[in-house]
């Protein structure tokens, strides 16, 4: 059963229920229904949830300042030889940058008294959330292959760092791996999980709170250009299904991690056959002038 995200004043006959009292759609433990935290108001009978300023203004600050942040200090397709260099240095970076973005992000929901469970903290069958799981990857590792495959029809021009990032070594794929889980549960969290919740929220519609969540996410990914753009803003709509469905941000944060892994373990070597031919014989001939 999907989850109802808008809330609205129940009257009930129990008389253990205080009539009036605001709930969310949706039912928790024993099938009660749950109860707004203290960060919401109602306006009127409207079932739209308003938030306090700090929540919504966070939230916008995010969608909007993310992108920017990442147009503006991201990298760029001049800083290619130093990402090469230093691939696991980048790594370390942006999983420290996530990271943090994420405590804060968790640090004011908690002040502001927004439960875990209302941003996907929780899952009610595993089962069924790991189903969720495996189906959203494999979704999600389609729609990568036929939007590259798309891109290289109209021949639209990948950014070469989206090649150039990709782990070679060991070492590098181990600290792929780690970015990699950061990220899945990082972004998850900051997207499908807090900026969802407060637009969802406040507009009262999942799937238009879903579509401006996409869209930051693949504007977010800027330095991958127009493709990259629209590959992530793309696995982040399909990303938000099963957080609307199950109400769980579980089976978005594996399937996350599990493209990003397929990905980067060598998933992109199909992805980009051509610039891996190059590299290849770009470095055979490096060896053979070696010697």
């Amino acid at each position: 059963m999907g989850v109802c995200v808008r809330e609205w004043n129940v009257r009930f006959a129990d008389p253990g229920v205080t009539p009036g009292t605001v709930y969310r759609g949706g039912l928790g433990a024993y099938g009660m229904p749950r109860a707004v935290a203290p960060h919401t108001m109602i306006r009127g009978d409207e079932s739209v949830l308003t938030f306090t300023p700090l929540v919504l203004g966070y939230a916008i600050a995010l969608a909007i300042g993310l992108p920017l942040l990442a147009f503006r200090t991201g990298l760029r397709d001049e800083h290619v030889a130093e990402v090469t260099a230093a691939r696991p240095a980048v790594y370390f970076s942006a999983a420290v940058s996530i990271g943090v973005l994420a405590v804060v992000t968790f640090g004011i929901s908690a002040w502001q008294s927004i439960a875990p469970e209302d941003v996907g903290w929780r899952v009610e069958a595993a089962g069924p959330a790991f189903a969720w799981a495996v189906g959203v990857a494999v979704a999600g590792l389609a729609t990568v292959w036929l939007v590259v495959r798309l891109g290289q029809a109209l021949k639209l021009t990948e950014s070469p760092l989206s090649f150039v990032l990709m782990p070679r070594t060991s070492r590098e794929k181990r600290a792929f791996l780690l970015v990699a889980a950061v990220a899945a549960i990082g972004e998850e969290y900051l997207y499908r999980g807090f900026m969802h919740h407060v637009f969802t929220g406040t507009l009262g519609d999942p799937w238009t709170a879903a579509a401006l969540t996409s869209v930051s996410f693949g504007v977010a990914h800027g330095y991958q250009k127009a493709i990259g753009m629209t590959r992530a803003a793309l696995l982040g709509a399909l990303l938000s299904v099963p957080v609307i469905w199950t109400g769980s941000l579980f089976p978005s944060i594996v399937a996350h991690f599990w493209i990003n892994a397929a990905v980067g373990l060598g998933g992109w070597k199909r992805l980009f056959p051509d610039l891996v031919a190059a590299e290849s014989a770009a470095v055979s001939d490096d060896w053979n002038q070696g010697i």
